[in-house]
């Protein structure tokens, strides 16, 4: 029995590396059940055993890439915007160094139409599973560091939150998809500086 559920396990895992591989290369969309089934050398119902959708897939890749790097983590403790910036940084680092997460910043920001249906199915999923939306805690972090006077810029928090992630995002996109070279921690310091500079004033 152990045997049995150590290699339902090891296949498990081998079934979310491969759907991410086809997911940052081939797009979500055009990613099938038969097309990983067919890379992995098993049957579509195979696949179905593990996961009852695509949606739960992407939502079991998502928990997966969790499990190795949170991102932001630490936000919810951020007691300045250098430590918020700390925490992007962080997560720089990590994309930097492990390409399964590379690979994974390159699908979500490239090959994945973000429908209001496909977002409300995976927080669904991720709901279920205890995985926090990052930028959900982002924009309470800096609700709480305005309230505290540490954010005096009359910009509300959602607007402040999206500021941060188009510079972590614009940064990586002109890295990863774009073939830019940059020095992207270097870069994405300096840009993080510059949203600081401006949110600390009216």
């Amino acid at each position: 029995m152990r045997r049995t559920k150590e290699e339902a396990l090891e296949t498990r895992n081998l079934i979310l590396q491969t759907a991410l591989e086809s997911f940052s290369t081939h797009g979500y969309a055009l990613t099938t059940f038969a097309g990983i089934a067919s890379r992995i050398k098993m049957t579509k119902g195979a696949i179905f055993w593990h996961f009852d959708s695509k949606e739960h897939l992407l939502a079991e890749v998502i928990a997966w890439m969790h499990t190795m790097y949170e991102p932001l983590k630490g936000i919810d403790q951020a007691t300045s915007l250098e430590e918020v910036k700390a925490c992007f940084m962080d997560w720089a680092k990590v994309v930097e160094e492990n390409e399964a997460q590379r690979c994974f910043l390159n699908f979500i920001m490239s090959r994945v139409e973000w429908s209001k249906a496909l977002t409300e199915s995976l927080s669904t999923h991720l709901d279920g599973m205890m995985i926090r939306n990052p930028f959900s805690s982002l924009e309470t972090c800096i609700e709480r560091l305005k309230a505290e006077g540490e954010v005096v810029s009359d910009l509300p928090a959602k607007a402040i939150t999206t500021l941060f992630n188009v510079t972590f995002f614009g940064v990586h996109r002109e890295a990863l998809l774009r073939s830019r070279d940059i020095n992207v921690r270097e870069t994405l310091s300096h840009g993080l500086d510059f949203v600081i500079q401006g949110i600390r004033s009216k």
